[in-house]
């Protein structure tokens, strides 16, 4: 990447040390809403994946296939609510380099996974996420849909007094980010993002950093005043393990811009 301003600042060296810190100052509480449960998970394709949660762990199994690399585990989680009857549960896999985030719709009985891995290289490590849905009990009756419908916005985001981003939301599948004041302050990229519908004006934000490896993936709220929460995880080259922060924000919805209008004047 090419230095063209003099006080340009490389966006990978804003490591989650750096980075965390801070972030989760408007993060909502922790729920107990799945504690005691046990649910059973539908994936096309796969194998079915019983998740079973305490306080403060999360015990999986399923039949063992060449395509389910983990059939029993368990790893730490938190859970927190994103919206009536959604809650967002977080699951940290440090033996397998891997973080969940586990949107769970009980009302709808699915389940929208963001799965993000850390793969180590000859030298580097980088960051592969995929999203993956599944029916609650029984096969997936309601998919979530990829949607456009964030296309065009320009938002304000606060994470707190220390956490400032703009975002613009310029395709389906890139958005333009600004740090305004704290940690990213003075630095911005375009990266690439998916994004999914989960009810109206509610959305389901994932994106991956192109200069480290880290991936976001957050709930919008546009129902009224923009809200999200979510997570964030990246790789901690110091401790050299994957690192992870639950967060939230609210925005001010700055403007919204029709590109189909530009497109169609030209």
């Amino acid at each position: 990447m090419s230095q063209i301003a003099e006080n340009y600042k490389r966006v990978d060296t804003v490591t989650p040390d750096k980075l965390f810190p801070g972030h989760d100052a408007l993060r909502p509480d922790a729920t107990l809403t799945l504690v005691g449960q046990t649910l059973e998970l539908h994936f096309e394709g796969r194998t079915p994946v019983s998740y079973t949660f305490d306080e403060k762990r999360v015990r999986w199994t399923s039949n063992p296939s060449a395509n389910v690399a983990y059939p029993i585990g368990e790893a730490a989680y938190e859970a927190i609510e994103v919206g009536h009857g959604l809650l967002a549960a977080t699951i940290n896999h440090t033996e397998s380099v891997s973080n969940d985030l586990m949107i769970v719709d009980l009302a709808q009985k699915r389940v929208l996974v963001v799965h993000s891995v850390m793969i180590g290289g000859t030298s580097t490590i980088a960051e592969r996420s995929i999203i993956l849905e599944a029916g609650i009990g029984a096969p997936l009756a309601r998919p979530f849909p990829k949607t456009a419908e964030l296309v065009g916005k320009r938002i304000h985001w606060s994470y707190g007094p220390t956490h400032f981003f703009e975002h613009i939301y310029i395709e389906p599948e890139l958005y333009c980010w600004h740090g305004i004041t704290g940690p990213e302050g003075g630095m911005g990229a375009v990266e690439p993002t998916s994004v999914r519908k989960i009810e109206d004006n509610l959305y389901l934000f994932t994106w991956s950093d192109r200069g480290t490896p880290f991936n976001g993936a957050l709930v919008i709220d546009l129902t009224g005043k923009p809200r999200s929460a979510g997570r964030l995880v990246g790789w901690d080259p110091e401790k050299r393990e994957i690192s992870q922060i639950i967060v939230g924000a609210t925005g001010t919805l700055v403007n919204t811009t029709d590109y189909s209008a530009a497109f169609q004047n030209k």
